[in-house]
This record gives C-alpha cells, sequence and structure tokens, in this order.
C-alpha cells in the first residue's frame, strides 16, 4: 500500500516537470517569436514595385522661332551707288526682278575713254591702209610686207578694243540692275538712294519660299531614338492666326546643351501660310523600344560605378522568410519623367526598391510595406 502511494506521488511529480517544461518552451517560442517580431519593426521599410514588361511613353514639348532654310545676302557691285530702291521689307518677288539700280561715273568714264581709243584706232587703219597700197606699186618688196603687217596689227588691235569695250558694256548692264535669282521674299532691304552698294551690309536678305522654313529643337536623346528622318509630325503655329502644319523631320544632329549630351531636332516645314519669324511649337509623342522592363525612375540610382536598383532577395529562415537588398547593374534604355525602361540587368517580375525609411546597402535586411 506504501509503495502504491510513493508510486503516484512519482508520477504526479513528472507530471508536474512536463507541465512546467512545456510551459517553459512555449513561453520561450512566444519570446522567441515577440522578439523577431520586435526586431523586425527596427528594420528599414521599403516599398517595392515588380518589374514588369511594356514599351516606355516618350513625350517632348518644345517651341522656337522658325527661320527660312535658304537667306541669301544681295549686294551690288562694289563701288556702285545705289539710284533707285525698287522693294522694301516684306516684298515677294519673282525670278529676275529687279531690286535695286545702280550706278558708277568711273565706270561710264572708261567707256567713253575706250570708245575714244576705237575711233584713233580705226582712223590709223585708214591710213595704213593707203601707205599699204602706195607700196604695191613700188619695187620694194620689204616695204609692201612691212604695210602689209601694219595693217593686220591695226585690225587686231581693233579687234581687241571692240572686244574690251563690249566686256565694259556687259559688265555696266549687268551691275547696273540687282535681279532676284530666285522667287522669295525681301527679309531685309538695306540698300539707300545716293549710298554706296553694300554699305557695311548686305543691300537686300532674300528667302527662298520654295525651299520652305524650318524649326530647330533640342530633343533628349532617348526621344531622338524612336524619330527617324522623313517621318511626319504636327507643328503648332500658336499666333493671332492660331493654327497646326505638317512637317517632316529632315535632321537629328548630337549636340550638347547646358552640358549634357542632347540632339538637334530639325523639322522642316512647307506652308505659303508661314512667316519668317513665327513661334511654333513642336509635340511629339513615341513609344519607346520594345522589350524593355518599366520602373519607376524612384528605384534608379547612379554612382562613380554606373546606374543600379536595389532588389529584393528572399531568404528562407527558421522564423519565417527574411527579406534582404541586393544591388543590381542595370543598362536603361530609355526614361520619361516618371518611368524608367531597363534593358538589362533585371528578370520580369523582380521586386525593386522604390523608397527606404534609412539608406541601405547591399545585404541589408529589410522589411517590405505593403500599400
Amino acid at each position: 500500500m506504501e509503495l502504491e502511494t510513493n508510486d503516484g506521488r512519482v508520477a504526479d511529480r513528472k507530471r508536474r516537470l512536463r507541465l512546467v517544461a512545456g510551459f517553459l518552451i512555449a513561453l520561450l517560442m512566444i519570446f522567441t517569436l515577440l522578439s523577431n517580431t520586435l526586431y523586425a519593426l527596427t528594420l528599414p521599410k521599403v516599398t517595392v514595385q515588380s518589374a514588369s514588361p511594356g514599351q516606355l511613353e516618350l513625350a517632348f514639348q518644345g517651341s522656337a522661332v522658325i527661320k527660312p532654310v535658304e537667306v541669301r545676302d544681295l549686294s551690288g557691285q562694289a563701288g556702285w551707288t545705289v539710284t533707285k530702291v525698287l522693294v522694301r521689307a516684306g516684298d515677294e518677288v519673282k525670278l529676275g526682278q529687279t531690286l535695286a539700280q545702280y550706278d558708277n561715273a568711273e565706270a561710264r568714264r572708261q567707256l567713253v575713254q575706250e570708245q575714244f581709243m576705237l575711233d584713233k584706232l580705226q582712223l590709223s587703219v585708214e591710213k595704213l591702209m593707203y601707205d599699204y597700197i602706195q607700196t604695191e606699186h613700188s619695187d620694194e618688196e620689204g616695204a609692201v610686207l612691212a604695210a602689209k603687217a601694219a595693217l593686220e596689227n591695226a585690225k587686231l588691235d581693233i579687234n581687241m578694243q571692240q572686244q574690251r569695250i563690249l566686256d565694259m558694256q556687259t559688265k555696266i548692264s549687268s551691275n547696273q540692275a540687282l535681279k532676284a535669282p530666285f522667287d522669295g521674299t525681301i527679309a531685309a532691304a538695306n540698300a539707300k538712294e545716293g549710298l554706296s552698294a553694300n554699305a557695311g551690309s548686305p543691300d537686300f536678305k532674300l528667302i527662298n519660299t520654295k525651299m520652305g522654313y524650318q524649326l530647330e529643337l533640342q530633343i533628349p536623346t532617348e526621344v531622338a531614338d524612336a524619330l527617324t528622318i522623313g517621318e511626319t509630325t504636327e507643328v503648332r503655329l500658336p499666333g493671332q492666326n492660331s493654327r497646326t502644319v505638317e512637317g517632316g523631320v529632315a535632321g537629328l544632329e548630337q549636340d550638347v546643351s547646358d552640358g549634357r549630351q542632347t540632339v538637334r531636332l530639325t523639322i522642316l516645314l512647307q506652308d505659303p501660310s508661314l512667316a519668317n519669324g513665327e513661334r511654333a511649337e513642336a509635340h511629339i509623342r513615341k513609344k519607346g523600344k520594345d522589350g524593355a522592363l518599366l520602373i519607376s525612375n524612384a528605384a534608379v540610382h547612379k554612382d562613380q560605378t554606373g546606374t543600379y536598383v536595389y532588389v529584393i532577395e528572399e531568404r528562407k529562415g527558421p522564423l519565417g522568410n527574411a527579406f534582404y537588398t541586393g544591388r543590381r547593374n542595370v543598362a536603361l534604355a530609355s526614361f520619361n519623367e516618371h518611368t524608367a525602361a531597363v534593358e538589362s540587368g533585371l528578370f520580369q517580375q523582380e521586386s525593386v526598391i522604390l523608397e527606404s525609411s534609412e539608406p541601405l546597402l547591399e545585404g541589408s535586411r529589410v522589411r517590405i510595406l505593403t500599400k
């Protein structure tokens, strides 16, 4: 009887020990989980985004003053005086139309002198002809040959003088009038009656209206990469007669603006309603390269080694999964105001860190915030 009582006491003591041990183990697990939770609350908090495939929306808006494709400086001959101006700035002119008339008293005086010289040569020829006829009746063969040679030389001198006079007359005639070399619009008329031609500035500036006008803009390289020479784009002219005209991409040249690489875009405009000096606006919308992964610009960082992002790396642990940061070097195809297109360095649907409550280092454990 006494033995049975002792056995019952031992079993009861063991039961109590098991209960205490179980309670302590449970309490330890609770504290472990609680400490892990408390530790997680101290981790840097991050927001993430999945890298998703798509085409980036590229947009550009800019304005500038349109300029003629060709503006030619025209002036009369240096040393000639303007006698009459026949056109004003803004006038439309046709090919061959006279713009101004000129005169040069010295050139006319030289022409008169040359004419006198011709008259003298012609008089000398008459005398040489008489001498030649007289020597033919003599028996002196040498005298005959000399008279004939003198006559022929005089005739050659007359021909040369006639050609010299003709050249001077042609030059004077061409210099007396300045004519338009093509259809166009007078952009500037600087010629003044009574003053010398080309007095410090060209007498006229003529716009070749057939060549049209051009709009030049500095655009980002990523927008330029989506454009091709010859493609059409709309250009708005917001002036008093607000309207939209169609232009064509005529040039894409690499340039540097404010210390950064840009592209100078030239848009050719062919519209009869255009006027020199009008302000024009271009609104360009294009799609970026296909096959890129899109992420927010907030996720992109740069340092001396290049462009990179932080991604989430998930690791399994005894108390559940933990999240750590990983650095990925990436290559950007293009970007706009809000979004970047990554062409290499990321996988589709990979979680990219957008923002962090604290500065991040590679391998740091973080807590992901859900929106």
